[in-house]
């Protein structure tokens, strides 16, 4: 029956190992999928795309408009005028009605000066595009870093899984020889007792590590949409170097500009109404009867014009240029708070990052001596010279001192992630998608 059980552990063991090295995702994978994924990003690269055309539709508003037309027209009513003295003195009557008229005609109209809102109106667009693109950036970092932490998560419970899991074969190990030596009367059933409780204790842990594996991988499918076989934790501390604070970088700071001139280009468009409005059009005609209906033939004609129009509101659109200046400095009061609480921020993280890095130094060195002790117990315990509590005792400080060293790793990995994503550091510069 013991053979049977350890058998079983072997499968299991190898399918779990099989499990992580074949098909296995990469982190930078892993966010690959979920921002192809994530429908927040679709939408908001859609309303970033939409944005970006319609500031180039903008730029054409200066451009002449052209027009092409044409027109008939029937009337059946008349209109005669009687001469008193025609040829030869008789009365004559003249048919002045003109029953059909037909025009085709080609033609353009221009505004050259609008008070500057024309391109007021062009910088506005193209400024609500990059609003749009920020905002995307925003929505892609977001949804990258929840990758990082599922991920990061899921590789905690699977070391917890294979930590514990070596802690419970090596209490089965000494179980096995235990029970050997109780058989030829050199230990005592207490002793088989003590450990078989040891190891219960690390496969009711494993119960629980597994169930916290599943929510994890359940999440990153969630965001990936796929299931996500996460490789093994790194063993080792990558060399990993913070990025300074880029506040102008930082999508809340961007956005701030960006609103900003926003503002800027509402309040020209307010004050341009001040300013009068020159209109230029001009069309080619060729029609019947043209401009002289007496003649009554086709006739291709020309006419241009020019037209100025001024309004005034009585003082209405220097109140709405007044607001927008109140509406700028409160942006600039925002970007004041937004800026300290980044700072802050970023400061707070970097501070955890550094505890936490020489945290991981102290649970080396913890580790080390942890693993040293657990060969000495094991020797000693094998010739006799260690009790049961001893062997489970180091065993249990090697099963906590690996925890502690590999979680701390992952710990600080998913903060050199926090960070980067705090600095104002595009995703692409990462490094987790180097």
């Amino acid at each position: 029956m013991r053979s049977d059980r350890a058998i079983d552990r072997l499968l299991i063991l190898a399918l779990l190992l099989g499990a992580r090295c074949i098909g296995a995702e990469s982190l930078k994978e892993t966010i690959g999928l979920a921002l192809a994924h994530d429908a927040s990003i679709a939408s908001a690269a859609q309303e970033a795309q939409a944005s970006r055309l319609d500031a180039g539709s903008a730029k054409y508003a200066v451009l002449p408009s052209l027009s092409l037309g044409g027109s008939y027209q029937y009337d059946s009513g008349t209109a005669d005028l009687t001469l008193p003295l025609g040829p030869g003195g008789r009365p004559q009557t003249l048919n002045l009605s003109q029953q059909n008229t037909i025009d085709m005609n080609a033609g353009f109209k221009w505004l050259p000066f609008t008070g500057f809102a024309q391109e007021a109106t062009i910088e506005q667009k193209r400024l609500q595009a990059l609003l749009a693109d920020n905002s995307l950036d925003s929505a892609r970092n977001d949804v990258a870093l929840g990758a990082i932490t599922a991920f990061r998560q899921a590789q905690a419970a699977e070391l917890q899984i294979e930590t514990l899991g070596s802690a419970s074969r090596r209490a089965q190990l000494q179980i096995d020889q235990t029970q050997a030596l109780e058989r030829q009367g050199m230990a005592m059933k207490v002793d088989v007792l003590s450990l078989t409780i040891a190891r219960l204790d690390y496969d009711q842990k494993l119960i629980a590590a597994k169930a916290a594996l599943a929510d994890a991988l359940e999440q990153l499918k969630y965001l990936t949409g796929k299931d996500i076989a996460v490789p093994s934790p790194p063993e080792e501390e990558p060399g990993l170097s913070p990025p300074s604070l880029d506040e102008a970088g930082t999508s809340q700071i961007k956005a701030l500009f960006i609103q900003r001139g926003i503002l800027e280009t509402s309040r020209t468009l307010a004050r341009s109404k001040l300013y009068p409005t020159l209109a230029l059009s001009g069309a080619l005609h060729y029609g019947l009867p043209g401009v002289n209906p007496v003649q009554n033939e086709w006739m291709l004609y020309g006419v241009a014009g020019a037209t100025v129009t001024w309004s005034y509101d009585w003082g209405g659109d220097a109140l709405a240029a007044q607001a927008v200046d109140h509406s700028i400095a409160r942006l600039a009061s925002d970007e004041k708070t937004a800026r300290e609480r980044i700072e802050l921020g970023y400061d707070s993280a970097l501070r955890d990052w550094s505890a936490a890095r020489e945290a991981l130094d102290v649970a080396k060195a913890s580790l080390d001596l942890a693993k040293t002790k657990m060969r000495i117990v094991d020797s000693q315990y094998g010739q006799g010279m260690a009790s049961t509590t001893d062997f489970n005792d180091a065993n249990l400080g090697l099963t906590q001192a690996e925890l502690q060293y590999r979680t701390q790793l992952l710990s600080l990995l998913l903060k050199a992630s926090q960070i980067e994503a705090l600095s104002g550091e595009s995703l692409e510069k990462w490094s987790v998608a180097q």
